[in-house]
């Protein structure tokens, strides 16, 4: 047994003392001053953290937060007793109008709409009875998608939700138009995901007061995205986008241009009020983006810091809860 030492020690021996003075250059003052030292960097590391991702927040949310709620008094002019009222004046002009009053919608609902009109009892009316009509008219866009989309080259891939708000508030859809292929997934379908990813993210209350942001990525486009830029298409966008959703749309950035970008533009703009056409932003340079958004919410393909596996799969998620969206609307998450 000499020369072997058994596993369980109580102290360290002799030789491991001067193996460690020797080989890892260690003494009571190096010790000291390494704990030291690391301790720093770890304080300085998340200094850094909390320095990159201040002032934005991640995109699920349980409540509102203070800034929020005092945005939607002053920006929404919305209290307590202007709700109860719009909910009811709101629902009176509903009951008067025999398209519509056999609907039951939710009070919910009508918030989104009450919200996006600054309590304006009549646009509100007015864009649900259009809503209402078109999805009458066009039922099936309201469906949602076959699950098999939803694969590592599908859905996911095509229209997403960052994972992080801006510091206003605001939820941002990434939309890779090249990363759609037409072939495997039909122009109506796509539609559908656009409506369900947008139907859903409108019961978010912190998109209702704050609003929306897209950014859309036109790299990969090619002719067969072209074809499907008919007038007919683009009018369908503004119509429900504009018309019918109760979408309040803060900023859409439009990088990676391409002949299908500028074709889809010509079409589209007409039909744009100046406010919402200001509002449109193309860059030449992705990373231009970064003068917009900060670096800790974007991905990496734009100069900022989130992975691709950082982004929430949001889509997946809105299809099933689509299956649930009637006329009447849905909940609110919070």
């Amino acid at each position: 047994m000499k020369g072997i030492a058994p596993f369980d020690n109580d102290t360290l021996p002799e030789f491991a003392l001067n193996k460690c003075e020797l080989e890892l250059k260690e003494t009571p003052e190096k010790k000291q001053n390494g704990l030291q030292e690391l301790k720093k960097t770890i304080q300085d590391m998340f200094e850094n953290i909390d320095k990159t991702f201040r002032g934005i927040a991640p995109f699920d949310n349980v409540c509102l937060p203070e800034f929020a709620i005092e945005k939607c008094e002053v920006e929404l002019k919305e209290t307590l007793e202007k709700k109860r009222n719009g909910i009811r004046d709101l629902k009176s002009k509903i009951e008067e109008d025999v398209e519509i009053n056999d609907i039951d919608f939710l009070d919910d609902f009508l918030i989104q709409y009450l919200r996006r009109h600054k309590y304006d009892v009549k646009g509100a009316y007015k864009q649900i009875r259009n809503y209402v009509t078109f999805r009458k008219k066009e039922g099936k866009l309201f469906q949602g998608i076959s699950d098999e989309y939803f694969t590592e080259d599908g859905a996911k891939r095509i229209l997403k939700v960052l994972p992080f708000r801006c510091p206003d508030g605001c939820p941002v859809v990434h939309c890779r138009l090249g990363e759609w292929n037409p072939g495997k997934m039909p122009v109506e379908d796509f539609k559908r995901l656009a409506i369900l990813t947008f139907l859903q993210l409108f019961r978010d209350p912190m998109t209702q007061i704050n609003g929306i942001k897209t950014i859309y990525d036109f790299k990969g486009t090619s002719l067969q995205h072209l074809k499907v830029a008919t007038i007919g298409n683009m009018y369908l966008y503004y119509t429900l986008a504009l018309n019918c959703f109760p979408g309040r749309y803060k900023a859409m950035h439009m990088v990676n241009e391409s002949r299908t970008m500028t074709i889809m533009w010509m079409l589209l703009r007409p039909f744009l009020p100046e406010k919402i056409r200001k509002r449109v932003h193309f860059h030449a340079k992705v990373e231009n983006l970064l003068n917009y958004f900060p670096a800790s919410m974007l991905p990496t393909e734009y100069g900022g810091n989130l992975r691709e596996y950082d982004i929430r799969d949001w889509p997946r998620i809105a299809n099933k809860e689509q299956k649930n969206h009637s006329l009447k609307g849905q909940p609110n998450f919070y």
